[in-house]
């Protein structure tokens, strides 16, 4: 009997009828004969009501006080759509991440999953029921509960079906699979059947909709991964890991153009090696850099905006800064080797009128920062030269 995992993020468990389609969904898997282990998310926003609860209750909430509030949301999920599938005769059980032997490190809201323990788990399947797992949490080993960070539940979900060795591991949410481009600002963006591992993660890296530690871990332990929409049942989406891309032979493979938001932009001659001791020290990788001759240049996320400033200040550093910046890359097997890709991207900067404020290549990508305001046209203009054109 095949085993399949099934995450279902926040927005597909958004309200009592999201739940309710879920269950149908599950059901329906479970009476095909397959063994099922669904990994949940919090519904809808709930995490960020949660952490807004908290900052109006007290400046500096204590990381552990805020993982065991933060956990509560998965578990509401987890509960009521075991009542759900209990309700249309199908057996099932939840169980919290700690209940389920995710045994992770101690560093709460970024805790790493050390080992699972499945033995409840797998007892409960034998007995038929559908498994219902609090996605984005775990244990330590001192027995306190602890987060995953923002994404957890993905990472839950690979790390289960690595563990339990399934066939497979789908990753439900509100858009149809991984597309070539966000369809929100790309009409004839493509939906892509499948992808490499490498090809996702450097998808999901630069913004793509799917977690990129969770795609590592896949890559990892070779769990086949479908992404794809909770409320769409014709089966449409992307598969990972499946098997390879379809490569044209001696052209670069232009796989999509990924965006991401949410940066400023930095310019200083402050010694390299003192900002990266500074990232080092925040946890944090000094990303998307460029070295002149006297100045470096490099984008921050805006979590780490303010403490970047005050480091400035203690050194009397001088530096310039940029608001609302976003990047957008052209992602693909050969980029950085293509006499074609980077040309065609030095003419879409022109003719959206904007110098490129960075822009960086490695052997699957080619990254450009512009300002948040010109993302879109960018998105557009490269798209139509270097994938629809290939269609």
């Amino acid at each position: 009997m095949a085993l399949i995992v099934q995450k279902y993020g926040g927005s597909s468990l958004a309200s009592p009828k999201h739940i309710q389609i879920a269950a149908d969904r599950i059901k329906a898997l479970r009476l095909s004969g397959a063994e099922v282990v669904v990994v949940v998310s919090a519904m809808g926003h709930t995490t960020d009501h949660l952490l807004k609860l908290a900052a109006k209750t007290v400046k500096v909430p204590p990381s552990r006080e805020l993982d065991m509030l933060l956990t509560a949301g998965e578990r509401v999920s987890m509960s009521l759509l075991a009542m759900s599938l209990q309700e249309r005769k199908v057996p099932a059980i939840s169980f919290t991440g700690s209940q389920s032997g995710i045994i992770t490190t101690s560093d709460h809201s970024q805790a790493k999953i050390l080992e699972i323990r499945p033995q409840r788990i797998q007892e409960e399947l034998q007995k038929g029921k559908v498994v219902i797992i609090a996605g984005f949490q775990g244990v330590s080993r001192e027995k306190e509960i602890t987060t995953l960070g923002r994404g957890g539940s993905d990472t839950t979900a690979v790390a289960l079906a690595a563990v339990l060795k399934a066939e497979r591991c789908d990753i439900l949410t509100d858009v149809e699979g991984i597309f070539s481009a966000d369809p929100r600002l790309v009409s004839k963006a493509r939906l892509f059947e499948k992808l490499t591992y490498d090809e996702c993660l450097e998808l999901a890296s630069l913004g793509a909709k799917m977690q990129p530690r969770s795609i590592e871990l896949a890559k990892r332990f070779q769990v086949k991964v479908w992404i794809g929409s909770s409320q769409n049942s014709q089966g449409t989406g992307t598969k990972v890991g499946f098997e390879n891309g379809e490569d044209k032979m001696e052209k670069p493979s232009i796989k999509g153009i990924a965006t991401k938001d949410g940066f400023h932009y930095f310019s200083t001659k402050a010694d390299l090696k003192s900002l990266a001791d500074f990232f080092q020290a925040s946890g944090s990788t000094l990303r998307f850099f460029n070295q002149g001759s006297d100045r470096t240049s490099f984008l921050c996320e805006e979590s780490q905006v303010e403490s970047l400033r005050e480091f400035f200040r203690k050194s009397e550093s001088d530096y310039q800064e940029i608001e609302k910046v976003s990047i957008v890359s052209v992602v693909g097997e050969g980029v950085s080797n293509s006499k074609d890709v980077l040309p065609k991207c030095l003419d879409a900067l022109v003719t959206i009128g904007e110098p490129n404020l960075i822009l960086i290549s490695n052997s699957l990508s080619l990254t450009i920062a512009v300002p948040s305001a010109r993302k879109a046209l960018l998105t557009q203009l490269l798209h139509k030269e270097l994938i629809e054109k290939e269609f």
